[in-house]
């Protein structure tokens, strides 16, 4: 596209310290933030993070064919005459004010929900996105599972909420499509490095804080304040929903926003209550303050999708859908992949197989009570904890793995860049060495094994990874190894061996 110059400085107004554009009209073609990807007439912004500083790559991308370069530290603009340049104050905001302009992109055009929390946001937005989909209402999933424009899948992402110039792409292809509803996890390290600059929220929905990335927040205080900070990209008369039983309500009245409520706690807005469960099903109801009462039921199970279920409800009748419509989408939602996914085939072998993504001592926690409430027989766990994250988890990870199972096999999740046996000597030291314990660095053959000590009515949980599709080593090193397709195979052999 050709664009003006002063239409790109008008974009920027307020943000320009400096700008060197010599031509009258640009040719744009798109707007890269990796010099890699840059192709004859992009704009190049140079972000600086934690691990590479966009600016020292402007020659690169301007020997590409980038036609205007965006940076904030005028320094490390290189001494090129042709170059043309702007910088500015605050190089997150330019980013999202621009592709917002180039890609006519307004926030009015969209209802968007927010999903935070440490635990649950993945089923949460999945379900309602479902919701939408079954009421025929045009909607968008950001996710950590999927990418999707209505049911079309359009990435798989490396990060639970994308860069700016991706979401940026994504609301622009919404806007192609009519969709009428944004629905986005949005993680601690997205609020803290502003990917979702320049969204604002109709609903905001937190889930739970609990522990987790103190690998890169400094402590639990900073972290929790981080995700209470999501509330400021709020719209005027957004909406926050909090579950009761997990969070303090005094933590949100700063909002000055209206706030909804939902949980067992009678005092909530949405009361749960008639809570029931087996292998296959749960049932419960929701009360409403006006006093209306729903069954739900689902095929999900465990306390913690009663709460994700509920969110997704509340959200749904915010969204202005007649709760008999949702009651019956819900029933028909069968999950999000590797959470609480249980293996086909495992019960003709007399067990569950469970594939679970707790990788959090709450989340094992949570996930470990459910198993034990649905089953007679014994607990089998397998599990370890992952590199490059929060080392102080790892001991009470096997804490709360020793208080719930009867036999625990230690293994590797992704170690990354650190040394897995060290990680696994991490995890064991919050392990009673009275248990049945064993340690099998493999994750197939310790998977392998869990599914072999497995006796009539035991249910084996395989955590940490859920959905996943790779392990991840040091420099880099990919794995292909999917939690869910490596225990049905080995269920298959088992199967086959024993000639059932």
């Amino acid at each position: 596209m050709k664009i003006p110059s002063k239409k790109i400085i008008q974009f920027l107004n307020g943000n320009i310290k400096k700008h060197v554009i010599t031509n009258e009209i640009l040719n744009i073609a798109d707007i890269k933030d990796n010099s890699e990807n840059v192709e004859k007439d992009d704009i190049f912004i140079a972000f600086k993070g934690s691990r590479f500083d966009g600016h020292d790559y402007i020659i690169s991308a301007f020997n590409k064919g980038a036609s205007l370069i965006i940076a904030q530290d005028e320094e490390k603009i290189p001494n090129i005459d042709s170059l043309q340049y702007i910088i500015v104050e605050d190089i997150k905001k330019a980013a999202a004010d621009l592709t917002h302009k180039l890609y006519d992109i307004s926030l009015d055009d969209f209802k968007i929900l927010g999903v935070t929390g440490t635990n649950g946001k993945s089923t949460t937005v999945s379900l309602v996105h479902h919701i939408l989909q079954k009421l025929d209402k045009n909607s968008t999933l950001i996710s950590t599972v999927g990418i999707k424009i209505n049911d079309e899948l359009i990435d798989e992402p490396y990060n639970t909420t994308p860069s700016i110039l991706e979401l940026a792409k994504i609301l622009k292809k919404s806007k192609e499509n009519n969709i009428e509803f944004i629905n986005i996890e949005v993680s601690s390290h997205a609020i803290d490095q502003r990917r979702i600059q320049g969204f604002k929220y109709d609903i905001i929905s937190y889930t739970n804080i609990t522990r987790d990335h103190l690998d890169y927040h400094k402590d639990f205080e900073e972290y929790k304040n981080i995700k209470l900070s999501l509330m400021n990209y709020l719209k005027d008369e957004g909406t926050i929903i909090i579950n009761l039983d997990r969070l303090n309500k005094e933590d949100f009245l700063k909002s000055g926003k209206e706030i909804i409520t939902y949980g067992f706690d009678k005092n909530a807005d949405f009361v749960i209550d008639n809570y029931e469960q087996t292998l296959q099903q749960m049932k419960f109801t929701i009360t409403t303050k006006e006093n209306k009462s729903f069954e739900i039921r689902s095929p999900m199970i465990g306390k913690f999708n009663v709460y994700n279920i509920t969110n997704a409800f509340v959200i749904a009748t915010l969204f202005g859908l007649a709760p008999e419509e949702i009651i019956y989408s819900i029933f028909t939602f069968k999950g999000v992949p590797g959470r609480f996914q249980i293996v086909p085939g495992s019960k003709s072998l007399g067990f569950f197989a469970v594939i679970d993504f707790a990788h959090t001592p709450d989340a094992l926690n949570e996930v470990l009570k459910t198993a034990s409430s649905i089953t007679e027989g014994r607990i089998i766990t397998v599990f370890g904890a992952g590199g490059n994250a929060d080392k102080g988890k790892r001991k009470l990870m096997g804490q709360v793995v020793s208080e719930h199972s009867d036999v625990i096999v230690l293994t590797n999740d992704d170690p990354k860049d650190e040394d897995p046996d060290q990680i696994i000597e991490d995890v064991s030291k919050g392990i009673d060495q009275d248990k049945h314990f064993i340690v099998i660095p493999d994750r197939e053959t310790a998977i392998d094994t869990a599914l072999r000590f497995a006796n009539k009515g035991d249910i084996v949980i395989i955590a940490g990874r859920g959905h996943e599709k790779y392990q991840l080593f040091a420099n880099g090193k990919k794995v292909k190894f999917n939690d869910y397709e490596v225990t049905k195979k080995l269920i298959d052999k088992i199967k086959r061996s024993s000639g059932r």
